[in-house]
């Protein structure tokens, strides 16, 4: 699965079932392309009009049959090569470039100490004997256990229990500016393993592979959720706009505090799922590890 998913779950979030006028691409164009080609006809897309294929919005200038004019790169999204066949929509109430930006802040959100969830990573160096400090060249939240192989058996793991992450370091002698210091010594010329928590890594664009982004699967319902909210805040669904349904829908048709309920209940769905979700990590990686007696 890729990003694209996570746009369109966020899309119908927000559409609410409204369906918006679609077209498809007739022919590859390149980046630097200022004509296309639509499969069907323009119906919607006039001279004035916003189409979006995948992330970018273009503004059309000109239409001569199938043959329509663009500025590329539109609103603030970025020019890109379209393969025919893509999926045009015209006039988009809620551009994927913002639901896509809106998906990367909520990932930042969710690694978040209030929301505790994380992906865990690890790395390893080799122990000297003459310091204690060692360079942690990870963007780590929280380092969560330390290791070493013990020359008896690569199957046992001694636990370094005593260990300080010192941050704001002199560069000149940690890189990163983050020094992890060992209190409880390993042997000499062993591999030190470090299992760290870290934040979710920023989806690049719809193209963009969602196992990359570090979330557990189970938990790949929480993004488009947490950006519906973020983009409901300040431009409503669809079910409760007055200007986006057909035809246009009077005032009293949405009486007031529909659109804050609408939020109310997807806000408190998202936050019993950040906490099943936060449950589930901390089974699978608890804090305390327990040695078997035997």
């Amino acid at each position: 699965m890729t990003a694209q998913v996570w746009i369109d779950k966020t899309r119908d979030l927000l559409l609410g079932g409204t369906v918006e006028p679609l077209n498809r691409l007739n022919g590859d164009i390149l980046v630097g392309a200022a004509q296309l080609t639509v499969e069907f006809d323009t119906g919607p897309i006039v001279t004035g009009s916003v189409i979006e294929i995948g992330t970018e919005l273009m503004y059309v200038t000109a239409v001569a049959g199938t043959t329509v004019s663009v500025m590329r790169g539109y609103g603030g999204s970025t020019a890109a090569a379209h393969t025919s066949t893509d999926i045009i929509r015209s006039n988009p109430q809620y551009p994927g470039h913002m639901i896509l930006d809106a998906v990367n802040d909520d990932l930042n959100d969710l690694s978040s100490p209030r929301n505790g969830l994380y992906q865990m990573q690890t790395t390893t160096f080799t122990y000297n004997s003459t310091k204690d400090g060692y360079n942690l060249a990870v963007d780590a939240l929280a380092v969560r256990r330390v290791t070493w192989v013990h020359t008896s058996s690569d199957l046992s793991e001694p636990e370094v229990r005593r260990f300080t992450v010192k941050r704001n370091r002199d560069t000149s002698a940690f890189a990163s500016g983050v020094a992890l210091v060992l209190q409880d010594l390993p042997e000499a010329g062993q591999t030190v393993r470090v299992e760290y928590t870290t934040g979710f890594t920023a989806l690049t664009d719809s193209s963009t592979a969602l196992s990359a982004v570090g979330l557990h699967a189970e938990a790949y319902d929480l993004p488009p959720m947490g950006a519906a909210l973020a983009i409901m805040s300040f431009r409503p669904i669809a079910r409760e706009s007055i200007t986006q349904q057909p035809p246009v829908r009077r005032a009293e048709e949405v009486p007031p505090g529909a659109i804050s309920a609408s939020m109310r209940d997807l806000r408190f769905r998202r936050q019993e799922r950040i906490q099943s979700e936060a449950a589930r990590l901390a089974q699978m990686y608890p804090t305390t590890w327990h040695r078997s007696g035997r």
